[in-house]
């Protein structure tokens, strides 16, 4: 081989190996002593089989004859074909037909990708770390979305959120000509309920107000804690006052009575008074202070009996 070229492929950052049509080797770059580990007077005039004990398989044997017969190129990932050279090293290899004349060789040539495999490893490992972290934030989110939105206590809508869906809410009813009701619920003697049973009954009662709150309403309705024993509930699209009675016959079935709570007996009323749009207000501002009132003439009858 011309030295000029062999100085060339010396510097070639890539296992270069050409073969005779017998597939013994004329030539073994300095690359391929790097990543084989077997210097060129080791393989000079040795078959690549014997060399790379791998080049054996059958699936190479046939791109070695059709590259010998016809010119037909042969490309093998590392990807697919691991172990290639060894169990460390990933190469990707090229095989070409060399013709001057009636001479034929072959062209090897191995590109190593172990880095980029390396690499590839190191990206997958970066974005499974960034889908947890991703994920962490999800979570923190839906904390933080909960801490501002909902009642710590009973879980349900706190003043914030219930003002982002009244604002909806109030405005569809205007647009569609409908009819949007708003309760307005007290629990009856709660400083004394607090008083005599202690503020963590009290707080368990409380939240027990809510879950019946929650369970008597329709799916699309928002409960909300107003204050400390006062709730709203929006009731979007309530149709007629039907509807409202419905609601609070279910509610007052559940909440008027005796519960049981830490093992005491406790005597549960509930106070409530509604508005609707548009008789009663047209801003929820509006239908809040006229429930409240209602409220309020409830609250009267329940403490003249």
């Amino acid at each position: 081989m011309d030295s000029i070229m062999q100085s060339v492929l010396s510097y070639i950052n890539e296992g270069i190996v050409i073969l005779n049509t017998d597939r013994t080797i004329t030539y073994w770059n300095p690359f391929m002593e790097k990543i084989t580990g077997k210097k060129q007077d080791q393989v000079m005039g040795r078959n690549i089989n014997e060399v790379i004990p791998h080049l054996s398989y059958r699936f190479f044997d046939r791109a070695v004859e059709r590259l010998i017969a016809d010119g037909t190129p042969a490309f093998f990932s590392a990807a697919m074909h691991r172990q290639m050279i060894d169990s460390e090293q990933k190469v990707n290899l090229k095989m070409n037909r060399l013709k001057e004349g009636s001479n034929i060789a072959i062209l090897l040539e191995f590109i190593d990708v172990t880095n980029q495999f390396l690499r590839i490893d190191q990206l997958r490992d970066a974005v499974r770390q960034l889908s947890s972290l991703n994920n962490e934030l999800k979570q923190k989110e839906k904390v933080i979305e909960k801490l501002a939105y909902y009642d710590q206590l009973t879980g349900v809508a706190n003043r914030a959120l219930f003002e982002r869906y009244a604002e909806k809410y109030i405005k569809h009813a205007k647009a569609s000509d409908q009819m949007l009701g708003l309760m307005f619920v007290d629990v009856n003697e709660f400083k004394s309920i607090n008083d005599t049973y202690g503020h963590n009954t009290g707080d368990k009662v409380m939240t027990r107000v809510a879950s019946m709150l929650t369970e008597s309403i329709r799916k699309e309705d928002i409960v909300c804690r107003y204050g400390g024993d006062e709730f709203l509930v929006l009731l979007p699209d309530i149709g007629s006052y039907e509807n409202y009675w419905a609601i609070r016959k279910r509610l007052k079935e559940l909440a008027d009575g005796r519960i049981i709570q830490d093992g005491l007996e406790i005597v549960l009323s509930l106070s409530i008074g509604v508005s609707f749009f548009p008789d009663d207000g047209e801003t929820i501002e509006e239908l809040v202070q006229k429930a409240d009132q209602f409220m309020y003439a409830n609250k009267n009858t329940y403490r003249s009996r």
